[in-house]
């Protein structure tokens, strides 16, 4: 059989034209974006190797990765992470919107990755307690490094209500402090509440507590970041062709 010489040239032409464009990208350095994350289970968190790990963790990873960008994560206490972010150390953090400390530094993405829903938690025999009324003279367990809206931080700052805090650093600790009554409430989020539960296997023990207030959870782009407009660019553009992400985790 004959071939055509015309369609032998394009097909050289067309084998040719896209080895170029490979060879093209393989050369141009990726830009390496620095993802910030505290301890958020199981949104984000270090596990025993290590490792990042969450349902935030792998959203931010998939979605940067088909944008074409290098990822090096960063586990931070709460304080570190948003003073890196205004800085422009770290150029992202899969968290929550309206962080009062992050006010005119950062740029907040439309994506719903999920949401914080901050409560008290009580002693199973204790009542539930009305707020925050209820709170005058007594002890509070605090998780180490997370922060809080209002009115909750109002509360804490109010000396007539006369609040107690005692800090720890681990959810396990908090929740070990609060079952042998030493304090009186546990103030932390819902989310990883439920999952320390989980991993402790003490999902029949039913905490009860009053919700406060809940955040969406978004990614957070510092202003500072060499890519924060490219990168709010893409992320949105990203999110609105998978709809849902498959990596999206929902909170039971």
């Amino acid at each position: 059989m004959n071939r055509d010489p015309t369609m032998s040239y394009l097909r050289t032409l067309l084998l040719s034209i896209g080895l170029l464009c490979t060879l093209t990208l393989s050369a141009e350095p990726q830009p390496t974006v620095t993802v910030g994350y505290y301890e958020f289970p199981p949104l984000s968190y270090t596990d025993a190797n290590g490792k990042p790990q969450g349902s935030g963790i792998k959203l931010a990873e998939s979605m940067l990765t088909e944008l074409g960008y290098n990822i090096v994560f960063k586990g931070l206490p709460s304080a570190r992470l948003y003073a890196q972010l205004i800085a422009g150390e770290v150029d992202l953090w899969p968290g929550s919107l309206g962080k009062q400390e992050l006010a005119g530094h950062v740029l907040e993405s439309s994506i719903y990755i999920n949401e914080a829903t901050l409560a008290l938690f009580h002693h199973p025999h204790s009542p539930t307690p009305q707020l925050p009324d209820d709170l005058q003279g007594k002890k509070i367990i605090l998780i180490s490094g997370y922060s809080y809206w209002p009115p909750v931080t109002e509360w804490l700052a109010d000396p007539k209500l006369n609040i107690t805090t005692v800090r720890t650093s681990k959810h396990e600790a908090a929740i070990a402090m609060l079952l042998r009554k030493r304090g009186d409430y546990l103030l932390n989020y819902i989310t990883p509440m439920q999952e320390t539960q989980q991993q402790l296997g003490m999902t029949e023990i039913k905490l009860p507590y009053v919700s406060i207030n809940s955040m969406p959870l978004t990614f957070i782009i510092s202003k500072k970041s060499p890519y924060a407009s490219q990168l709010l660019k893409g992320l949105e553009e990203a999110s609105d062709l998978a709809s849902p992400h498959p990596l999206t985790e929902q909170t039971p």
